[in-house]
């Protein structure tokens, strides 16, 4: 949790948060009724489990599948992903088709119907690519297939041109409400990316450098993450006792939690060893991204990128990675000196302590690593008689999701209903259906959680969106975890952080089924990365309340009997987490820096390359020191997938913590405030007007 931000950013959120919408001004939510015959809707079969959460997810009972209906994936029509897909843009087309001679009152529900048939088999296929079924392969195809269909529509001016007409007469232009002219106006913005405004030329070389940058954004991808692999006889011999193939040492990273200083130091030096292929790499990948900016009327790809964003223009980040920096340094500063201390305190691997001062101890990157883990584990030792010794047990995953739902019922009027899945409709049997549904609004949403350890599996937890809610269709999320199943005896459980990252992904699910959006356009899915997280990192530090502990922590067992986890418990367990952490910060900050200055300066000047930018920022924006001959960047895909945007998960670190700390902190329990926060935050996505993102963009900005 960061808990340095400027204050300008402060001050702005908190005049929004207390004058202009007070939380006694807090109305009830429009319930605008969904269209159940949509193209994408679920078979509408109700089935309940009648099972108790907590028994299903802890392996005490199972849910038997109901064999009286036959469905696809996620309950749609068709059980074949194929034909799934060639109805999908069967229809795609005919609403092209249609666009062509549409009067100007329909042009904007017939793309918005278009756009949301093909993000949606999209999505799915994006997570079938990346998830643990046996339909991986289909996922993929399919994912090309949509891509393929993707920029068919890129190189159509239909779209445009059906919006143009629509904007240039006024009198429909004018009877439409705020909500209708913003997804105008986002799908403008993405003809205008795509380069449909322009000549058949432009708009031919602007898709080609569209591609360009995806193919070269993948080879840099590929060399970041590639292993270092060196001869044994040129290896050192530090190295020699970690893995090898063929004759070789191979690095697939820097060995930092190695307790030898020697290896750490070495191991450091040849990950992060600067390479001119990596580097022509990134220099190409950037200046076809700045030729697509300018191709498209920006100045630079950050300013692309950051349309439509919360921060709205590089310049904001700037100043928030500025002022962020200057009120972060004094903590890290002294953050830097406690790993020195403790470096020389605890440094048998690295010196002879009886020749050196605490005050001439450097702290090199290698160190950082070893050196925080070490701490940390010393301090929740030092720590751990507040904390309760068998915490995992009262931590179990269907304890843990079922109170969370009951936290849920009393903050927003959700509940959380375990279902009979339909034939066809999971990709795996450890897999959970919910209903997520509202006391007066009824079903708002479908939530699959897909817990259980695989090989195949990404690692952190994640929330996919399958399909975003609008007036038009329900939507669905997928949680993705990986914990490890428990036995007869022991239900699997969770620890503090683990528990954190699930309250984390289920408040980014919850976010997608609260929403209430017209148009597809203004969704959840359409959310910039610093709007996005803000919703998950919330409900995170809400993950830490006492009260929310103390409602959650249930054994087991259902016999034991847990004491009241006291402030100081909590405070323990939570500074824990939080020990170094401006140091991380800092690093994140400095990275960020990294990533907005290559994606605002480029062409660099007076022959500067991206490691000259990085070494810059590094001496700026951090306490430790540059080590020639190494370019760390080279090393960061997210300078790829999330360029010019880096610096999204501290910015919605800090909005999510100031929320909290208005709406949440003294009642973690309060109706006042889930109702306040849905009503001018979660509901209107990008929606202009009333849509709270846009607001505080425009005042930020």
């Amino acid at each position: 949790m960061i808990r340095y931000l400027p204050r300008r950013t402060y001050s702005v959120l908190r005049r929004f948060l207390s004058s202009q919408h007070s939380l006694d001004s807090v109305k009830p939510v429009e319930n605008r009724p969904v269209n159940t015959n949509s193209l994408h809707d679920n078979v509408v079969v109700r089935s309940p489990a009648n099972t108790d959460i907590e028994d299903i997810l802890n392996k005490k009972q199972q849910i038997s599948v109901n064999d009286e209906e036959n469905c696809g994936l996620f309950g749609l029509n068709k059980t074949d992903l194929e034909e799934h897909f060639t109805l999908v843009t069967t229809t795609c087309d005919n609403l092209l088709h249609q666009l062509e001679t549409s009067s100007t009152d329909e042009t904007l529900d017939l793309a918005d119907d278009l756009v949301r048939n093909i993000v949606s088999i999209s999505d799915m296929a994006l997570f079938l690519a990346q998830s643990t079924s046996d339909k991986r392969e289909e996922g993929r195809e399919l994912l090309k297939q949509g891509e393929d269909y993707m920029n068919k529509l890129n190189n159509s001016t239909v779209i445009f041109s059906a919006l143009k007409r629509l904007v240039e007469d006024t009198e429909t232009w004018e009877q439409m409400d705020g909500d209708s002219r913003r997804a105008v106006l986002i799908l403008l913005m993405d003809c205008k990316n795509n380069g449909t405004d322009q000549t058949p030329e432009k708009h031919a070389k602007i898709q080609n450098l569209i591609q360009q940058v995806g193919q070269d954004g993948i080879s840099f991808i590929k060399e970041s993450v590639a292993p270092v692999r060196i001869p044994i006889e040129e290896c050192p011999d530090s190295l020699l006792s970690l893995p090898s193939q063929d004759n070789k040492i191979v690095l697939t990273d820097w060995a930092d939690e190695s307790t030898s200083d020697s290896i750490r130091e070495h191991a450091w030096r040849n990950y992060y060893k600067y390479d001119p292929k990596k580097e022509a790499l990134l220099h190409d990948l950037l200046k076809k991204r700045h030729k697509l900016a300018k191709a498209t009327g920006y100045n630079n790809y950050a300013e692309r990128v950051l349309q439509g964003s919360m921060a709205g223009s590089p310049a904001v980040v700037k100043e928030f990675i500025d002022e962020t920096h200057e009120q972060l340094r004094p903590s890290a500063r002294d953050e830097m000196y406690e790993m020195e201390k403790f470096k020389y305190m605890h440094g048998k691997f690295w010196y002879n302590k009886g020749h050196l001062a605490v005050s001439e101890v450097v702290l090199f990157p290698w160190d950082t690593g070893y050196v925080s883990e070490d701490y940390r584990s010393l301090y929740i030792k030092e720590e751990s008689r507040l904390i309760l010794p068998s915490l995992p047990d009262f931590l179990s995953v269907g304890s843990v999701v079922e109170q969370i739902g009951v936290w849920m019922e009393d903050t927003f009027g959700v509940t959380l209903v375990a279902e009979r899945p339909l034939k066809g409709e999971l990709w795996h049997s450890d897999v959970i259906k919910l209903a997520v549904e509202h006391e007066k609004e009824g079903l708002i949403g479908l939530l699959y959680l897909d817990f259980y350890t695989s090989d195949k599996k990404r690692s952190p937890p994640c929330n996919h969106v399958i399909r975003s809610r609008t007036d038009k269709q329900l939507p669905i999320s997928v949680i993705e975890c990986n914990y490890t199943p428990g036995n007869g005896y022991r239900p699997p459980h969770l620890n503090i952080s683990t528990f954190e990252n699930m309250f984390r992904e289920l408040g980014s699910a919850i976010h997608n089924m609260l929403s209430r959006n017209k148009h597809f356009q203004t969704s959840a899915s359409f959310l910039s990365p610093d709007m996005k997280m803000i919703s998950g990192y919330l409900h995170q530090n809400l993950a830490r309340n006492p009260a929310v502990l103390n409602h959650v922590m249930k054994h087991h067992t259902r016999t034991s009997v847990i004491p009241r986890v006291n402030p100081i418990s909590v405070n323990a367990i939570t500074n824990a987490q939080l020990v170094l952490r401006a140091h991380e910060v800092e690093q994140q900050l400095a990275m960020s820096a990294v990533d907005l200055s290559l994606h605002t300066e480029f062409p660099f000047s007076d022959g500067r390359s991206s490691t000259d930018i990085y070494s810059w920022n590094c001496e700026k924006y951090t306490h430790l020191p540059y080590i020639e001959d190494t370019a760390p960047h080279l090393r960061s895909h997210q300078l790829y997938t999330q360029g010019g945007q880096m610096y999204s998960h501290l910015w919605c670190r800090a909005i999510a913590n100031i929320l909290y700390k208005e709406l949440f902190a003294l009642d973690p329990f309060s109706r006042h405030g889930g109702e306040y926060f849905r009503e001018h935050f979660l509901q209107h996505g990008l929606a202009s007007g009333q849509g709270r993102w846009w607001s505080i963009s425009q005042d930020l900005s």
